[in-house]
């Protein structure tokens, strides 16, 4: 249940009971008060009858005394009239008290006016005298079931009217209620649209400067703090991503080639050689070394010997496929693995090719490096199946080529001397 309608029904509950105990409370004091009304016009005319009767109670004229009650007695309203003397004896009367016993009815004669109520019925007592001297009573019982039912049309007519300012207050209530309380549930969607989206930029419009605009400003003062924080988290990460790309590349990378090492030639060998591929496509793994090239570096420096180094990779490279893998082993040993060939002729061209680009002149500061190649060739799955023993393979194959004369390639075979 939403908080307007929450809040509706307490606020129409309160006002309902209020209405309640406002129309009984009402209601209440206008039975009183039109009881009393009645008995007061009742008593007057009481009053008016005690003043006509008294000179023929005095003369004893019941006969007029008679006229007179009767007279009275037409108002439908009046069940019973009685006048007596001074004795308690009845004088003269008006219909028979058969609606009660008269023991009840007939009691002491008083010298002042009584009002009694019994259910529907009211009972008048009022003295009859005359120049202060008392000279009987009057007795008058009323029906106020002609009253009461005017009553209950008033009370009705009283509760409509209440229950129509009840419906029209509560529209009124839940549309006030819904305005006022429309910075809260626009608050509120906010709320759950960062929390759907996860947009800590979104911004929730002040209204009103109340207690609603002071918590709307400080829910964006936390958007705005908790956006600034993902933007300080993000750009953390993304420095630690790119610290970690880095290192991982560093790992994986040869610093003075900048080709990879034997960590990705490891790795690679790996998912070519792997039990889960089958059928296994034909590849090739080139071992290379340089002849000569501790000649180069103990007669020309070290310098010369990186120069030279980095030109064997760019050279080797730029012959190569993209899918292929070139590798920096350490010191002058290189390894190139050929992940998917379409026959063993087309890798032993290559590496034809290989040796002559390597015999080609390498200049470095002028000078001519007198350096050549060996290289050794193991196919997977015909030499091995595993990435050490197509390694071993074809180290064995380049010590074979370095056996035959060095600066030439060799292809492994088993029945080989090692």
């Amino acid at each position: 249940m939403s908080l307007v309608k929450r809040l509706t029904q307490l606020n129409l509950s309160v006002m309902a009971s209020s209405m309640l105990l406002v129309f009984s409370l009402t209601s209440i004091l206008l039975w009183f008060v039109v009881r009393d009304r009645q008995a007061e016009t009742a008593e007057t005319n009481l009053a008016q009858l005690a003043h006509n009767v008294v000179p023929m109670l005095v003369f004893n004229d019941v006969e007029t005394a008679s006229k007179e009650l009767e007279l009275v007695g037409v108002n439908k309203d009046v069940l019973f009239i009685s006048l007596r003397d001074t004795k308690g004896e009845v004088f003269s009367e008006y219909a028979k008290p058969s609606f009660v016993k008269s023991s009840a009815l007939y009691q002491q004669v008083g010298i002042e006016s009584v009002r009694e109520y019994e259910g529907v019925r009211m009972r008048l007592y009022y003295p009859v005298s005359i120049k202060g001297k008392f000279e009987g009573d009057l007795i008058m019982v009323l029906d106020l079931t002609g009253m009461m039912y005017w009553y209950l049309q008033l009370v009705l007519m009283l509760a409509l009217l209440i229950a129509a300012l009840f419906t029209g207050s509560a529209f009124l209530l839940s549309r006030v209620q819904r305005q006022a309380l429309m910075p809260l549930i626009s608050l509120s969607e906010l709320a759950q649209r960062v929390s759907h989206e996860h947009n800590f930029q979104l911004r929730a419009n002040v209204i009103r400067d109340d207690e609603i605009g002071i918590l709307t400003r400080s829910f964006n003062e936390l958007l705005k703090r908790v956006d600034i924080s993902q933007a300080e988290l993000r750009q953390q990460l993304e420095q630690e991503q790119a610290q970690g790309q880095q290192l991982k590349q560093m790992v994986r990378t040869d610093p003075l080639t900048k080709l990879p090492n034997r960590v990705a030639l490891n790795q690679l060998l790996k998912e070519i050689t792997c039990e889960a591929c089958n059928p296994k496509p034909l590849s090739c793994l080139m071992f290379i070394d340089l002849d000569n090239f501790k000649f180069v570096n103990d007669n020309y420096g070290h310098d010369a010997g990186d120069e030279t180094l980095i030109e064997v990779g760019k050279r080797i490279s730029a012959i190569i496929r993209s899918d292929d893998l070139l590798c920096r082993l350490g010191g002058d040993e290189f390894a190139l693995l050929l992940p998917s060939i379409e026959s063993t002729e087309n890798a032993e061209k290559l590496a034809a090719r290989i040796v002559t680009i390597i015999n080609q002149p390498i200049v470095v500061k002028e000078t001519v490096m007198p350096i050549g190649i060996s290289i050794g060739l193991a196919y997977t799955p015909l030499d091995a199946d595993a990435p050490m023993e197509l390694l071993n393979c074809a180290d064995d194959a380049m010590y074979a080529a370095k056996r035959a004369g060095k600066n030439n390639f060799q292809v492994f075979s088993k029945q080989a001397p090692v």
